[in-house]
């Protein structure tokens, strides 16, 4: 019995095998890979995906940081109020 678990040419039948499935199952989905300009756009698509990811991130960031400031602005003018009064009285 050899060593091997698979030959050569039955790893090179298995790599063809699963290629086409998951080429099939992408095609189910809408994404089409059958040719080079398919595979352009489509590579397109996700660096636009990724794009709007990332500015929608920072976009979540820069309100959250703004939401942390007016918080953090209400409170000092408060205390502010507070001891402004405090100073009157």
């Amino acid at each position: 019995m050899s060593d091997e678990f698979l030959s050569p040419s039955q790893l090179a039948q298995l790599a063809l095998v699963v290629k086409e499935a998951v080429r099939e199952e992408l095609a189910d989905s809408g994404l089409r890979l059958d040719g080079a300009d398919h595979i352009d756009e489509a590579r397109r698509d996700f660096m636009f995906l990724r794009s709007l990811r990332r500015g929608v991130n920072g976009t979540a960031a820069k309100i959250g940081w703004f939401f942390i400031a007016a918080v953090l602005g209400a409170v000092v003018w408060l205390v502010n109020g507070g001891l402004n009064m405090w100073k009157g009285s």
